[in-house]
């Protein structure tokens, strides 16, 4: 009796119907009947060579991204143990925050500098693999030259919060406020950058749509965390209605994901930003 072998490579880019799943191999003895001249006389044809297809959205320097970003993440820990802790601690409360702040800035260090080009790098090649994965086209996604535009919007989009939130607080002179805000967005960065690790990995070796989900999941989840943190400290500051605070802090976060998303539909869409 024939055994069925899967001979498909269930490959998230192509869509096998769920009717084709096995093929059988045919009696060695049935093929010599049916043709037997191809073996004796040959094949008298062109055989025209084609490139062969890979699916493998995984390349070198994806790995070596990753692997730098493990590296700021150890090297951090070693060089600043207590701050990277105090930062880290910054979810746990408001008290937390005034120790932090008390003792040195993070805006102005090393941890903050190395973490936010490690954040914007890994948002972007996880933004670059979803875009290959979701329209299956290797070819006009998978390039180093789309992640450098990925990271360049994506670099964009946390100066112009950044810069939207100073201008902010330098008009109703909050500086206080503006600092607990940055050190609020930092440390939920630093998660955000720890947690997303392990999901980019899985979807450079199994491009599945499903840990794209998670991988924006994850995002939604710390924008959403960000913005709770962030109005529990601006409430510590000022005296400022909390519905007002909330107003400012959706609009903070609405305008640089509106301005991303428009320069990204226009870039997928026509080919350029402007």
């Amino acid at each position: 009796m024939p055994q069925d072998y899967d001979i498909f490579y269930r490959n998230p880019f192509v869509e096998v119907p769920q009717s084709v799943d096995t093929v059988q191999v045919a009696d060695s003895i049935v093929c010599d009947s049916v043709v037997p001249s191809f073996i004796t006389q040959g094949f008298h044809g062109t055989l025209i060579p084609l490139q062969r297809m890979t699916y493998e959205v995984l390349e070198g320097w994806n790995l070596a991204l990753l692997g730098l970003m493990l590296l700021l993440i150890v090297l951090n820990k070693q060089l600043y143990p207590r701050q990277f802790r105090q930062v880290l601690s910054i979810p746990g409360g408001v008290a937390h925050t005034n120790q932090l702040l008390r003792e040195w800035n993070p805006m102005r260090s090393f941890i903050c500098v190395s973490f936010t080009v490690g954040y914007i790098l890994l948002i972007a090649l996880f933004v670059q693999k979803s875009c290959v994965v979701l329209s299956r086209d290797l070819l006009r996604f998978n390039n180093f030259r789309l992640f450098a535009i990925i990271v360049a919007i994506v670099a964009g989009w946390v100066a112009l919060r950044h810069f939207i939130l100073r201008f902010v607080n330098w008009l109703f002179d909050a500086h206080e406020t503006a600092d607990r805000q940055q050190t609020v967005q930092f440390s939920v960065s630093i998660f955000t950058l720890i947690i997303m690790i392990p999901v980019t990995l899985l979807l450079l070796y199994n491009p599945s749509k499903y840990f794209i989900w998670i991988g924006f999941g994850i995002l939604c989840v710390a924008a959403l965390l960000r913005l709770i943190l962030e109005i529990l400290e601006t409430r510590v500051t000022t005296k400022i209605s909390t519905f007002y605070i909330f107003s400012y802090l959706c609009a903070l976060e609405i305008a640089p994901v509106a301005v991303l998303m428009t320069a990204g539909l226009r870039y997928f869409g026509n080919g350029a930003v402007f």
